[in-house]
């Protein structure tokens, strides 16, 4: 099955007042989205775009849990014989060095294209060197100067430069929904900063989803990234710019995700399970790029940065807080909500956390190996984060990400 999307440009411009709360006009366009091929077997889908698109030399970019695995070698010797070395030497967060280390591959090996086979990290990564190696970056200073400044709305200016001549293919092996981004992050990791980058060009050109590959992925980071895509979709509908056709969209993908998540977490090799996800996965990321996000993707940037949690799991912890953060100017948005949970008796961050609960992941940053001393270095280095200044209940002190915090707590 094959769905292409591809020139898609929305442009969203409204003004007024919405669930009581003002709203500034936006203008938000989004240049391109990525082909997408759903329900795929990347043992045979793969080769078969490499040579449909005539690609000659192709660098794969695996994550390190997937170097044994008989299904991507199988997928990747399909490539033969454009295919290159992999590169493999990825890691959580997407740390600088990575990235660098992997643009000079791209360079030096003179990649045309770049499949990407794991989870958010790896697709960030690849995103992020390509547009470095495009435009000449070779160092620390290079990838700061490159970063993606955001106003005092959290509307970010684009990164430098564009992606040219280098195609990436994307084959996601979470729900962290990192092969829509026109942002992708990486960390400056002796500051502990997570700095992002913004590029019309940033999205990978095709994404395949195989859910029989996904299977390989343990359960608990399949359902923490679920919860992540989740945060997407509800993120969306908080947004400063929430319109109709992403809010539709971003209801459906939490019917979806919470179907595909309860269901695979009863049986972790469903594939039909595995495939509603991929697919409620991809909904959810509708917005990006269409709308700005809130707080709880901005302080999780950093709850990751500072103290190493993974990136769904400051999803778990956090999006209930900033729920509650946001009830007092969302109340109609956040009735909705608490429905698409199933939940009319309770508020959004209670149904959002008692679905997280469900699912057996952590609800608290207490849970998590996590120094609350970590707490005022986290707020403080959230506070410039466009999506920490794209919240729609203003966030303009230190203090009121503390609150946030204290609530996640």
């Amino acid at each position: 099955m094959t769905q292409r999307n591809g020139g898609l440009a929305v442009m969203v411009t409204r003004g007024g007042a919405l669930d009581g709360c003002d709203v500034e006009a936006g203008s938000l366009a989004l240049k391109r989205q990525p082909s997408v091929l759903y329900g795929a077997d990347i043992r045979n889908d793969l080769g078969r775009v490499i040579r449909q698109s005539g690609w000659t030399r192709v660098l794969p970019v695996v994550t390190s849990s997937l170097v044994g695995s008989g299904y991507v070698a199988g997928a990747i010797g399909a490539i033969s014989p454009s295919v290159l070395q992999p590169f493999t030497r990825l890691r959580a967060h997407t740390p600088f060095d990575v990235v660098l280390d992997l643009s000079a591959e791209i360079r030096d090996k003179h990649a045309d294209a770049v499949v990407v086979i794991g989870g958010g990290s790896a697709i960030d990564a690849v995103k992020i060197a390509t547009l470095a190696a495009s435009v000449g970056v070779k160092d620390q200073s290079g990838l700061l100067a490159m970063r993606a400044i955001p106003d005092a709305t959290g509307v970010q200016q684009p990164s430098p430069g564009e992606r040219a001549g280098i195609a990436i293919i994307a084959v996601p092996t979470t729900l962290s929904g990192a092969e829509f981004g026109l942002i992708g992050g990486a960390t400056q990791t002796n500051v502990g900063i997570k700095h992002l980058y913004r590029s019309d060009t940033l999205a990978p050109d095709i994404v395949i989803f195989d859910p029989v590959l996904s299977i390989e992925t343990p359960i608990d980071l399949w359902l923490t990234t679920g919860i992540r895509s989740i945060d997407h979709a509800v993120e969306t509908i908080l947004s400063r710019d929430a319109n109709p056709f992403t809010n539709a969209l971003a209801f459906d993908a939490l019917a979806l995700l919470r179907q595909g998540l309860c269901a695979t977490k009863q049986n972790p090799a469903n594939v039909p399970a595995r495939h509603k996800g991929q697919l409620g996965n991809w909904l959810a990321a509708a917005g990006i790029g269409r709308v700005r996000y809130g707080a709880s993707h901005g302080i999780g940037h950093q709850l990751g940065a500072v103290a190493g949690v993974p990136h769904g799991v400051t999803s778990c912890v956090l999006l209930p807080a900033v729920l509650a953060y946001n009830a007092a100017v969302t109340p109609g948005r956040q009735k909705a909500i608490a429905s698409a949970f199933g939940r009319t008796d309770v508020s959004a961050a209670e149904a959002v956390r008692d679905f997280i609960s469900s699912l057996g992941l952590p609800v608290r940053i207490s849970e998590l190996q996590v120094d609350r001393r970590d707490l005022i270095r986290i707020a403080e280095t959230s506070i410039d984060n466009a999506f920490v200044r794209a919240n729609l209940r203003p966030i303009t002190t230190v203090e009121d990400v503390q609150e946030i915090l204290e609530t996640a707590w």
